[in-house]
């Protein structure tokens, strides 16, 4: 057998093979450092962006102690600066605080609103897209292709303590293919995978904008709904019925009739329990569903 022989004290010379890289233009992202549990890289734009907990804000951090309208960001394409908007409780750089006057930062500063410490930093196009990779990784289930329940249990937190304060009501609702292992062993697992892969873009197409959505495990999914009436949330759970249920899936040209049942739960105001306990409840009215025939809507008895 013949063997070839690399000499590693060499450096090949490659004739112009090698070419410098053309420099690329570094684009300033805002940082969410703590708690690790919402780190996210967010891309800034050339001019004003306001950060706050209101829907109102161009970007939107779940903490309750963070106005609706907190603070502003201004990149004019070589400085970024910071002002706070009259926050209830302020707006801070390297521990101190700021005043509605902007204030120039940099990626060496930390700032703090509310329990949150962010920071700005610049990235070129690569190390931008290798940063959504890693936060697609963190917060998404890779089949489905939705959000996990780690981050759907984070960020209704948020949702919870602001639905407290203004005395809305909020709803879960939780959901479960029906007689999903028999499709599996009827019609094998790839079957299966394509249709939660499907379901869960027909809930994307179904939900609104700002209802929370996730894979809760297997073939469970779960919702959270703030600001509509009990009624509202049971036609919303309704019609994600109805969508599953008109739905054609087909998986090696076999059509393979889908249902789901699902649990909704209502509370207002103060009485807004955990989201555990609130899941724990539709998942009770859940099970009422599936006993009582599946492709059903039940509502919790609270």
């Amino acid at each position: 057998m013949s063997s070839i022989d690399f000499n590693l004290d060499k450096t090949i010379a490659a004739n112009g093979l090698t070419r410098p890289m053309p420099a690329a233009e570094s684009h300033p992202h805002l940082i969410v450092l703590y708690p690790q549990t919402a780190f996210q890289q967010i891309p800034l734009t050339r001019g004003k962006t306001v950060l706050g907990r209101g829907t109102e804000a161009d970007i939107r951090l779940d903490d309750e102690m963070i106005s609706r309208k907190h603070c502003e960001l201004a990149w004019d394409g070589n400085r970024m600066t910071i002002r706070d908007l009259d926050s209830l409780n302020g707006t801070f750089v390297d521990g101190a605080a700021i005043t509605n006057h902007p204030k120039t930062i940099n990626s060496e500063n930390r700032l703090q609103i509310g329990k949150m410490v962010l920071k700005i930093d610049f990235k070129d196009p690569s190390e931008e897209a290798f940063g959504r990779e890693l936060f697609e990784a963190a917060t998404t289930d890779p089949l489905p292709r939705a959000p996990n329940r780690r981050t759907f249990m984070d960020r209704s937190v948020g949702e919870l303590a602001a639905a407290r304060r203004k005395n809305f009501m909020m709803h879960a609702i939780m959901c479960d293919v029906d007689h999903f292992k028999k499709v599996n062993d009827t019609f094998g697992h790839q079957a299966g995978d394509m249709i939660l892969k499907g379901i869960a873009q027909i809930f994307k197409r179904n939900k609104r904008e700002s209802d929370l959505f996730a894979r809760y495990g297997g073939e469970e999914f779960v919702f959270l709904l703030p600001e509509m009436t009990k009624a509202d949330a049971m036609k919303s759970a309704e019609r994600l019925r109805k969508a599953v249920e008109n739905y054609h899936f087909s998986f090696e040209d076999k059509e393979i009739p889908v249902t789901i049942s699902l649990g909704v739960s209502s509370f207002k105001g103060k009485d807004i329990p955990t989201i555990e306990s609130m899941i724990a409840a539709a998942d009770k009215a859940l099970y009422a569903a599936k006993e009582s025939g599946r492709n059903k809507v039940c509502a919790a008895e609270n």
